[in-house]
Formats: C-alpha cells, structure tokens, sequence
C-alpha cells in the first residue's frame, strides 16, 4: 500500500539527543564555526556589501537585540526544523521507506531554501552563505542529535555572534 505508519524517530529524527554528550559537543562546535563563518563573511569578505540595515541591527546595542533574536531563531527551529523537515521527512518516508543520508541532505537544504529564499534571491552569493549554508548547520543537528540541540544551538548562537559581530562591524566601519 502507498501509505506507510511513519515513525519520524525510525529515519532518524528525534526530539530529544539520544547521547547528550555528543549532541552538546556537536551544537558548541556548530556554535562556535557560525559565529567564525559569519564575522569572516561579514568584516574580510562581504563588509562593504553589507546593507545599511543590517550594519545598523549588529552595531545596536545587545539589549535587547539579542535576546529577540535568540526568541526569533527559536521560532525558526519550530518552523523550518520541526514542521517543514519533519514534514518533508514524512513524505519522504512514505514514498521511500526508510530515509536515506543523500535523502536527508536534500531535505536540509530545501527545508532551509524555504525559509530563506528571499535573501538568496536577493543577493545570490551573500545569502546563499550567510542564511542558507548556515541554517543548514540547524537542520543537520536535528538529523544528528535530535530537533533540542537545534534549537538550543541556533537560539545560543545569537549570545557568542551578536557580541563579536557587535565589536567586529563597529571596528570596521
């Protein structure tokens, strides 16, 4: 029959990690090569490209900035994580079996396309790296280490790059 019961844990997705100690290794590691990635691109690569806005938003003071944007990415990982990757899991799933690594891989990046397609298609380069490659680490750590660690590690980003970009963009500009 074409439709399966499907356990989203039996493809590999889970709520909670299956080895918290692994899971909080992987979400510091993921933590702290987003913040790297992103002041790189931000002040060596991409510093005079950055629009008026943004430079404005990273260069305002922490609070409250932060804390919103940690809520904001929060919400992101309920989004595009747990709805639109679970979902497209499923799918998968029903139309597959089981859910191959390739198979998860492209739902990563479709899931993370859907929410960020507009920055891409605004300036392809830029936004392919800054949101799409970057959200992608959110979606790979719920495949790994369950859809908490995402959304611990995506929420805390914001407390170790809000500061160093902050320091980063405000020296450069």
């Amino acid at each position: 029959m074409f439709l399966r019961r499907v356990d989203p844990r039996a493809n590999g997705l889970h709520l909670l990690p299956v080895n918290c100690a692994n899971a909080a290794r992987a979400v510091v590691a993921c933590i702290l090569a987003k913040a790297l990635f992103v002041v790189v691109l931000d002040t060596v690569i991409f510093r005079n490209n950055l629009s008026p806005n943004y430079v404005t938003l990273y260069t305002s003071p922490l609070i409250p900035r932060t804390p919103v944007l940690c809520l904001l990415a929060a919400v992101e990982e309920v989004k595009y994580r747990l709805l639109v990757m679970t979902g497209l899991t499923m799918v998968a799933a029903l139309w597959r079996g089981k859910v191959s690594g390739a198979m998860f891989e492209a739902i990563i990046l479709a899931s993370q396309f859907y929410g960020v397609w507009p920055q891409v298609l605004n300036d392809p380069i830029y936004g392919s790296l800054r949101y799409w490659a970057v959200g992608c680490l959110w979606g790979y750590l719920y495949w790994r280490h369950g859809w908490l660690a995402a959304l611990i590690g995506h929420a805390m980003s914001h407390l170790v790059l809000d500061p160093l970009l902050l320091v980063a963009i405000g020296s450069t500009g």
